[in-house]
């Protein structure tokens, strides 16, 4: 893809999704420690959580962006599907 098709869509989604990609970082960062933690005792939850957050931070730029509503459903229940079957085999 040439630059100028990249540059483009990169301010295209930036418009869409208000810089999604940097704010999710800049409001993630007093929890950082938190963050962190929540990788030590739940890797298997902790990325979601920071998927989470992007797609919740995505929603400031479009709020009615189904796919972004329908992405947060999704990343949560996979965390509720892992809990569940630890659960189960624990």
């Amino acid at each position: 893809m040439p630059k100028s098709d990249i540059d483009e869509l990169i301010q295209g989604r930036n418009t869409q999704y208000a810089e999604a990609w940097r704010k999710t970082g800049i409001m993630s960062h007093p929890v950082v420690d938190d963050i962190a933690k929540l990788h030590q005792v739940f890797p298997e939850g902790w990325y979601n959580w920071v998927i989470i957050l992007n797609k919740l931070v995505r929603l400031l730029g479009d709020p009615k962006n189904i796919d972004s509503w329908q992405d947060i459903a999704g990343y949560a229940t996979l965390v509720v599907d892992y809990l569940k079957k630890e659960n189960q085999d624990g």
